[in-house]
């Protein structure tokens, strides 16, 4: 059996449309990228001026400027997104602190709050006419709040809060 060259075989197969349609779409080709080329040219020519001013461009010279502009450019894009990832994690992080030095202080003002509102109790039972013994328990018990409160308050709950290990007052 003879060795077959397939090359050979399928030109002669080829009907004469296609041999007439072949060299015309081979030519439409090399324009659409002769036509890319000259858009690339024109899109480089300040960059490419800066480099070579005075040499001829040729496709592999533009194709080559069009590559080296590309990478430039998607390494900037990549500087930009870093730069805009740390910037988002700087303002997170900025916002953590807001948020955590509101709690301390909304903590903090609660907890003078629940000083105020004791020593308003203390000022009211004092003054108050009728003593009974539930009387007595409660001011004893808002007092011994009150002393408590000023030696050992922690910043993250009242004073007498069931954190501090005070009793409830049963009346």
């Amino acid at each position: 059996m003879a060795p077959t060259v397939f090359g050979q075989a399928s030109k002669e197969h080829l009907t004469p449309a296609h041999k007439l349609r072949k060299p015309m779409v081979e030519k439409l080709r090399r324009d659409r990228i002769n036509t890319s080329i000259e858009q690339l040219k024109s899109l480089l020519g300040p960059e490419f001026l800066r480099q070579q001013p005075d040499s001829k461009q040729e496709k592999a010279d533009i194709l080559e400027m069009a590559v080296a502009y590309l990478r430039g450019w998607h390494h900037q894009q990549q500087q930009q997104q870093q730069h805009q990832q740390q910037q988002q994690q700087q303002q997170q992080q900025q916002q953590q602190q807001q948020q955590q030095a509101g709690l301390t202080s909304s903590l903090m003002t609660a907890g003078d709050g629940y000083s105020h509102c004791v020593q308003e109790a203390v000022s009211f039972l004092s003054h108050c006419q009728v003593q009974t013994q539930a009387h007595r328990l409660l001011l004893g018990h808002f007092q011994g709040l009150q002393t408590s409160s000023r030696t050992s308050q922690s910043p993250g709950s009242p004073p007498g809060s069931p954190s501090t290990g005070a009793a409830p007052v049963r009346v």
